[in-house]
């Protein structure tokens, strides 16, 4: 079903587009009936094989350029019926609601013209099987490239933060080849995007033996810590043939012992009937959950979902996603081809404890240690001499006093103790000379608490989503040939650091399709 919706039915709003670049017009696309974001939609100019994927907030732009050529939109997602948007709808100021209607199966007959249903009852099992059997038909052996807009972020509080963008054309030399060492990658152009905040403690790499950000239940290889590298191997539809994540294995031989399918009602994608299955994995310490979409005359594999789940407590009021990967192929010339390939984990971020000792100072004339930590002390935990070990080269120093104030703490030594008197005697006399150090003076803290509880030196957690996903802008069949020069990504650098970039010619045809900067309505 394409059609052009009317005026009244397709505007569902009109939003001012603050500080947006005038160069662009702007969308946001719309459940007509739940005014949810529909996301990962197909964006394409008429005509052309260029475009975009909606955004996780429904968004997308497009250059302006093309709404001056008198261009037409075609819009369409799993599910909703395909429709064709002019761009003389569009201004520069504002972001266009546009409505997208859920495909129904009553008029199927009527609406659905592209391709029928089988006559064939297939099981779920027996569907998936003849997908991957089928891969190889499927998809493209051939080689060939395309150009995408690729991006990693991290949520928090709902946010964007550490927004990197990238446009890249990847020459990928045929699925029967191991795209990790085979396919070639060209940067255009990247950056890190300052219109967004920059958290510099969520960019620290994992760090599993300090466990300072790790992921729950997981490992996640750093390739050289390239983003782009990270992404790809977690596509299990390019990478059919190797191990790409767990549970999901080596796709061809693992994907159906591990898990268990069921049938689904049917999905309408473009007038087309797609099988619908749904899968899961019992009997591990995570639950696992994902979809299957799947052409009916010659069982291509359109989608991908998966998704692993923390398994839920007693008090856990909703599931926690621990890792999710999707993906969307597309249909050029009777073969697949990526459309887009969205992945996202949650981590475990250490922050600074928010009880820490900020200063230590020797008073000379009063024979004390003064100690002033960051916040206001709770008096029971703070008082107890035993909570503190002040070590001179090697030996205890002993008190016999201890004075609170607020956020400091007076120790006063137990000068009636010899062996005390004399290693206090000479912290004095090298104080003098300005020759204490770390190495010498160690202060050690234990069980003390601040008036909200804090525990010192005990660090606080944040639970943050990361965020990696590549949507394709163009696919270029024709030109397969990998550049024969040294301006190609370095898979064993991070993307965004110190890498190659050549701009070719036609540059301006690609952009960068930015979020907007709160994914909520």
């Amino acid at each position: 079903m394409v059609k052009y919706l009317s005026f009244f039915c397709l505007i569902l709003g009109i939003f001012i587009c603050n500080g947006q670049e005038s160069d662009f017009v702007r969308g946001q696309l719309l459940d007509i009936e739940s005014r949810q974001p529909v996301v990962f939609a197909t964006v394409r100019i008429k005509g052309k094989a260029l475009g975009v994927i909606s955004n996780t907030d429904g968004g997308f732009k497009i250059p302006l350029k093309h709404k001056l050529t008198g261009e037409v939109l075609e819009i369409s997602s799993m599910g909703y019926e395909k429709i064709e948007v002019p761009l003389s709808m569009f201004n520069d100021k504002t972001i266009l609601a546009i409505n997208m209607k859920p495909a129904l199966f009553e008029l199927n007959e009527v609406t659905v013209s592209k391709r029928r249903r089988r006559a064939v009852n297939f099981s779920a099992r027996e569907i998936v099987y003849k997908a991957i059997e089928n891969l190889p038909n499927n998809v493209s052996m051939e080689p060939y490239s395309y150009v995408g807009y690729y991006r990693d972020y991290q949520l928090k509080n709902e946010s964007y933060n550490n927004l990197n963008e990238a446009l890249l054309q990847v020459y990928d030399q045929g699925f029967n080849i191991s795209d990790y060492e085979t396919s070639k990658i060209r940067i255009f152009d990247y950056r890190q995007n300052t219109d967004f905040p920059i958290d510099t403690l969520g960019l620290k790499p994992y760090d599993y033996s300090k466990r300072t950000k790790t992921i729950s239940n997981a490992t996640l290889s750093g390739y050289g810590g390239n983003e782009f590298v990270i992404l790809r191997i977690h596509n299990p539809i390019r990478n059919y043939k190797i191990n790409s994540f767990d549970f999901v294995n080596r796709f061809d031989s693992d994907f159906t012992r591990n898990h268990t399918f069921y049938k689904e009602e049917d999905v309408i994608v473009n007038g087309e009937y797609l099988y619908h299955v749904s899968f899961e994995l019992l009997g591990t310490k995570v639950e696992v959950k994902g979809d299957l979409y799947i052409t009916q005359d010659n069982f291509a594999i359109t989608g991908f979902n998966y998704i692993t789940y923390k398994k839920q407590g007693k008090g856990d009021s909703e599931k926690t996603i621990l890792f999710e990967t999707k993906v969307e192929y597309i249909e050029e010339g009777g073969k697949m081809y990526l459309s887009y390939h969205s992945m996202n984990n949650s981590f475990r971020l250490a922050t600074p404890p928010k009880l820490q000792l900020e200063d230590t100072t020797l008073d000379l004339n009063r024979n004390q240690f003064i100690l002033e930590f960051t916040n206001l002390l709770d008096e029971k935990s703070a008082s107890r001499l035993s909570n503190y070990d002040i070590i001179f080269n090697g030996e205890p120093l002993k008190f016999d006093a201890i004075t609170i104030i607020g956020n400091e703490v007076s120790l006063i030594p137990d000068l009636d103790n010899k062996k005390s008197r004399d290693l206090f005697r000479e912290i004095i006399y090298l104080a003098n000379r300005d020759k204490i150090t770390s190495e010498n003076l160690r202060i050690e803290l234990k069980r003390i608490k601040d008036e909200k509880g804090n525990l010192i030196n005990e660090p606080d957690y944040e639970n943050r989503k990361q965020f990696r996903e590549f949507f394709v802008q163009e696919l270029q069949l024709e030109s397969s040939i990998v550049p024969k020069d040294n301006l190609l990504m370095k898979k064993n650098r991070p993307l965004f650091k110190n890498q190659p970039i050549n701009k070719p010619d036609n540059f301006k045809d690609y952009w960068m399709n930015t979020p907007l900067p709160n994914i909520k309505n």
